[in-house]
C-alpha cells in the first residue's frame, strides 16, 4: 500500500514572486496536487511589490478554492519583512501539521528553509524549486558568489530540489548546492489550447491595429535576466532590413524607462509598441509571426512554450532551461546570449522563409503536447514528496 493510500500528504507553498511564470506555475502545481488528494495551501503576499500590473494571484488562489495565507515578503533579500516573514512561516508550519514546504524562486527558498527548520520536531521536509538561480544573474562576481554561497547553505536543509529543466538540474549540481541524488527534474506543464485558428489570429491583428504587419514579439518582464538591451538591438537590426515589420514588448519591468529610452535612441519608436500586462498574452502570442526571447538564463520559460503551443516560431537564446524547451532546428532557433548578430540572423530565417516557420512550429507545438503536460508535472512532484516524507504514521 502506497504512502499516499495510508495518509493525505499536506503541503504548505512558499512564494514571493506572485507574477508571470511562476505564478503560473503554483497555481496550476496546487490545484493538480488538490485534485490528487493532496491538501495543498499556499503562502505569499496579497500583492508583490513590484507587480507591474499582474496583481491576480489572491483572486486566483480565491476562485480555485486553495486556501492562502497573507505573508509579505520583498524581493531585496535583507529586507526586514523576510525576517518577519521566517517567523511567520515557522508558526503557520506548526500549527498546520504540515509534511511538506515547497519553496519557489529565491527569496522564498531563503524564508521558508530556516522557517522550516525553526517549525521545530516533526520538521516538515523543504523542496525547493529556483525557478532560475540567482547566482546565474548578469551583474557582479561579488554578488554572484554571495548567492551561490547562500544557495549552499540553504542546500543543506534542502530535501529535494526540483528543477524544472535538465540544464538546471546540471547547474545545481554542478555549483555544489546539492547532491546529484537529491535533484529532481519535473517540466513545467501546460494545457495545450486549441490549434491555431487563422480566423481568430486575424481578428486579434485587427484589433490591435497590426494590419498587414509582420510581427516579432515578445512577453517578458523588462530586467536583467531577460537581457533587454540585447532584444531592442535584435529589432533594430531586423527592422533596418523589413520595412513591413514592427514589434511588440508585452509586460513591463523594473528597467522599463530604460528600455523605452533606448529603443528611442534605436529608432524603433514609430515601430516597437509597449502594450504593458496583458491578461490575455497568450492570445496576443498566437497572433505574432516570430515570439523573440533574449534572456541571459531561465529555469524552464513558459513563454517560448506558449509561442510553440500556439503555433508561433519561436527564435531564442541558447541559455539554461531555453534550450530544453527550443530544440535548435528542430522545433526553433537558437542564437547565443549577448550575440546581436546570430539572433537577428535566426529572426531574418524566419521571416524570409515562412515554409520554415510553419515546420518549426508545427513540430513545436506537437514537442510541447508531448513533453510538457500538467499532469505529468503533478503526478512527478507528488512522486518527489513522497521519497521525502517519512513513512506513514501519526503527524
Amino acid at each position: 500500500m502506497s504512502r499516499r493510500a495510508l495518509r493525505v500528504l499536506r503541503v504548505l507553498h512558499v512564494m514571493e514572486s506572485t507574477i508571470g511564470g511562476t505564478k503560473r506555475h503554483l497555481l496550476e502545481l496546487a490545484q493538480g496536487l488538490r485534485a490528487s488528494g493532496c491538501e495543498a495551501e499556499v503562502a505569499c503576499p496579497r500583492v508583490r511589490g513590484e507587480a507591474f500590473g499582474d496583481v491576480s494571484f489572491w483572486d486566483d488562489l480565491a476562485a480555485a478554492g486553495i486556501p492562502g495565507h497573507e505573508v509579505p515578503m520583498e524581493r531585496r533579500p535583507l529586507a526586514p519583512a523576510n525576517l518577519r516573514a521566517t517567523r511567520t512561516l515557522a508558526a503557520i508550519l506548526r500549527r498546520g501539521r504540515f509534511d511538506v514546504v515547497h519553496a519557489h524562486s529565491s527569496i522564498a527558498g531563503a524564508v521558508a528553509r530556516p522557517a522550516a527548520v525553526l517549525a521545530g520536531r516533526p520538521r516538515p521536509r523543504v523542496v525547493y524549486t529556483p525557478h532560475g538561480f540567482a547566482f546565474l544573474t548578469p551583474g557582479s562576481a561579488g554578488r554572484r558568489r554571495t548567492f551561490l554561497a547562500v544557495e549552499r547553505l540553504l542546500g543543506r536543509v534542502t530535501d529535494r530540489l526540483v528543477a524544472v529543466s535538465p540544464t538546471e538540474a546540471e547547474a545545481a549540481v554542478a555549483f555544489g548546492v546539492v547532491p546529484r541524488e537529491r535533484v529532481a527534474t519535473i517540466p513545467n506543464g501546460v494545457d495545450l489550447p486549441e490549434p491555431p485558428d487563422p480566423e481568430r489570429r486575424a481578428v486579434v491583428r485587427r484589433r490591435e491595429g497590426w494590419n498587414g504587419a509582420r510581427i516579432v514579439g515578445t512577453v517578458s518582464r523588462m530586467t536583467a535576466q531577460k537581457d533587454p538591451a540585447t532584444w531592442l538591438a535584435v529589432a533594430a537590426r531586423v527592422a533596418a532590413g523589413y520595412p513591413d515589420v514592427r514589434f511588440v514588448w508585452v509586460w513591463g519591468g523594473e528597467q522599463e524607462a530604460e528600455v523605452r529610452r533606448r529603443a528611442a535612441a534605436l529608432g524603433l519608436h514609430d515601430r516597437l509598441s509597449f502594450p504593458g500586462y496583458r491578461p490575455d498574452a497568450r492570445e496576443l502570442v498566437g497572433a505574432f509571426d516570430v515570439f523573440l526571447l533574449t534572456s541571459r538564463f531561465e529555469g524552464l520559460p513558459y513563454t517560448p512554450i506558449e509561442a510553440l503551443s500556439a503555433g508561433t516560431p519561436v527564435v531564442a537564446t541558447d541559455v539554461v532551461g531555453t534550450r530544453d524547451v527550443v530544440r535548435q532546428g528542430e522545433t526553433g532557433l537558437l542564437g547565443p546570449a549577448g550575440d546581436v548578430d546570430a539572433l537577428a540572423r535566426q529572426v531574418s530565417r524566419l521571416l524570409d522563409d515562412p515554409a520554415l516557420a510553419a515546420k518549426l512550429a508545427a513540430a513545436g507545438r506537437e514537442d510541447v503536447r508531448r513533453r510538457f503536460s500538467v499532469q505529468a508535472m503533478v503526478a512527478q512532484t507528488v512522486a518527489a514528496y513522497e521519497s521525502v516524507v517519512p513513512a506513514a504514521g501519526p503527524r
